[in-house]
């Protein structure tokens, strides 16, 4: 049964009422009081027809229309709302069976008074969808149809109080389904939310309740309360404290399998305040932070329920003692509690980083860096100790050509030191940077080489990078851009086995992308024409039947005043599974 069989028509006649004045000449509407600001709407086809290199298919036919529509009522200060009509069919067909869908959504919404202070909102939907399938869904030896037919029924009332610095909004929302194939469910949910602004601060308050009865005939219950208060009564001075508290109560259905857990009861609660202070000079940050955060469960039949907690407590300071140092420290305090047992965490750090400014020697510009921190850690009254030292610097140089090209080159060196516990690792880096660049009329092009060596001193451990990169954009005519772009990486990782042995992997990938893109082809206005192209296959022998992708998309668009075709084919292949796919829509708007 269709949706206008099932609506009457004294329950569908205002909205289709609604639509008619936007099409019409609304002079005669505006004696009665009603009057259409706006009319739209656009109807469109979509084909899609997919294949894969197995022999798998699937044809897809989709028409949709939609209307849309604005009014009044009397005065645009009286009564504004909208309205909407929605329809939707669809065919497909593929090697397994074919299954088709049909689907009608009606919307009207209004508000009253929407620029006074006591402004009501309200908004109802409804939906009609039917699915009609060959195919079968199995539940043991049984086979079931999956046919359908759902109308959905949604409905939201809010009403406000808007004032001088405060808002209160009341809301509650009502969401049925009622489905031939899982039968009757949905959600209904009323909330209260609220806002307080005042010179010192901004509070925020919501409460809200749900009530919901899912598709598999499971009960539930949520209830939220959050609480959010910023304040910025201080200079330099921001504190922000947050209070939520949720709690789910769900019932399953008794089954067999599962009679001794049919409800559960969870409580989450969570408490936060955070401060951050900032100097008048802003050299000095400082940060601190209270957080708590408590679970508590219930399940029927279970001996006994549990409960969790997390109290944290951290403090942060950073004082930028001139443009390129930098001093911070920071420490944490985290305790939890799970059934009764306790366990403590304790974390302190102190720390600085200093970066120089460019140095100027000769023609090259050479800069460098140093970092240092200290740790502390007590985790249950076992400590340890950790530090770390960085060192590093670089060197680099540009060469200009003529004003349209440009070499860099940039070499850096770092080293690093690690200590935790009883293991100290060092590790020293390489890396080199070499780049060209030139832009001329309507071209650019660009090539980079990095190579890097990374290992760790005394230790078999090393890794090798090496990166090509080359890439082009043309602007061929006003009308024609293409771009293409090569690319070459190569790794090796060497390691130490578990028993002593050193065992190495490369890895090398080469990819090609490229580009077309073509404005007005054969001089036709509106129409477009773009085509991109990627290949990447891995250059080690044994897997490269097995990893090579590549991807070819060309998509031709027209458009001619209010119509829109679009035509796209897309080949695909990864690890030997091709795919093919020609997309065509045409939508015409009104």
């Amino acid at each position: 049964m269709s949706i206008f069989s099932r609506f009457s028509i004294q329950r569908v006649g205002g909205v289709m009422l609604v639509l008619i004045i936007g099409g019409v000449d609304s002079s005669p509407v505006v004696a009665s009081g009603l009057v259409g600001t706006g009319f739209n709407g656009s109807v469109g086809y979509t084909y899609r027809s997919t294949g894969y290199g197995s022999g798998a298919y699937d044809n897809q036919h989709l028409l949709k229309a939609n209307l849309d529509n604005t009014f009044f009522v009397w005065r645009d200060w009286f009564i504004t709302g909208s309205s909407s009509l929605v329809f939707t069919q669809d065919q497909t067909v593929s090697e397994n069976g074919s299954s088709g869908s049909f689907s009608s959504t009606g919307q009207l919404g209004f508000s009253v008074l929407p620029q006074s202070s006591t402004p009501f909102g309200f908004s109802y939907s409804r939906s009609d969808s039917r699915v009609n399938s060959d195919f079968k869904g199995y539940s043991g030896n049984n086979a079931a149809s999956l046919d359908d037919n759902v109308v959905n029924d949604s409905l939201i009332l809010h009403q406000s109080l808007v004032g001088k610095g405060y808002r209160l909004k009341l809301k509650y929302s009502d969401d049925q389904f009622n489905s031939s194939l899982r039968g009757k469910y949905g959600s209904s949910r009323l909330g209260l939310s609220g806002m307080l602004r005042g010179r010192t601060g901004v509070l925020r308050v919501s409460v809200a309740q749900k009530d919901e009865v899912t598709y598999d005939k499971v009960d539930r219950i949520t209830r939220s309360a959050r609480l959010n208060h910023n304040y910025t009564g201080f200079q330099q001075t921001t504190i922000n404290t947050v209070l939520s508290s949720s709690q789910i109560q769900q019932s399953l259905p008794v089954t067999s399998g599962n009679s001794s857990l049919t409800n559960y009861d969870v409580t989450l609660n969570q408490a936060s305040m955070f401060l951050t202070w900032r100097s008048l000079d802003k050299k000095m940050t400082v940060t601190s932070g209270l957080r708590f955060s408590g679970i508590d469960s219930a399940i029927s039949g279970s001996l006994s329920g549990s409960s969790t907690s997390t109290l944290s407590a951290n403090l942060g300071l950073v004082y930028r003692v001139s443009q390129n140092l930098t001093l911070n420290a920071s420490s944490t305090r985290v305790v939890n509690e799970f059934s009764g047992e306790a366990s403590a965490v304790a974390q302190d750090k102190i720390g600085l980083n200093y970066r120089s400014n460019g140095i100027k020697l000769g023609r090259y510009d050479y800069d460098w860096r140093l970092g240092a921190d200290l740790g502390r850690r007590v985790d249950d009254d076992q400590e340890s100790n950790n530090s770390t030292f960085s060192l590093g610097h670089g060197i680099g140089r540009k060469w200009l050509f003529v004003r349209s090209q440009q070499v860099y080159l940039r070499g850096s060196q770092d080293y690093s030191m690690n200590s935790l516990v009883d293991r100290v690792r060092q590790r020293l880096s390489h890396r080199v940077n070499l780049g060209w660049k030139q832009s001329i009329v309507a071209i650019t092009r660009r090539m980079q080489v990095q190579v890097s060596d990374q290992r760790d001193v005394d230790d078999e451990t090393a890794l090798q990078t090496l990166s090509v990169d080359v890439d082009q954009q043309m602007q061929w005519s006003r009308r024609i851009k293409l771009n293409g772009s090569l690319s070459y990486q190569l790794t090796s990782y060497q390691y130490a086995g578990s028993f002593g042995e050193v065992s190495s992997s490369d890895t090398s990938v080469i990819s090609m992308d490229g580009g077309l893109s073509y404005i007005n082809p054969f001089s036709v206005a509106g129409l477009m024409f773009t085509s991109s192209y990627r290949y990447t296959q891995p250059v080690n022998v044994e897997q490269d039947d097995l990893t090579v992708q590549q991807t070819w998309n060309n998509k031709l668009n027209y458009r001619m005043g209010k119509i829109d075709v679009s035509l796209q084919y897309l080949y695909r292949e990864a690890r030997k599974i091709s795919y093919n796919g020609i997309y065509f829509n045409v939508r015409r708007i009104f």
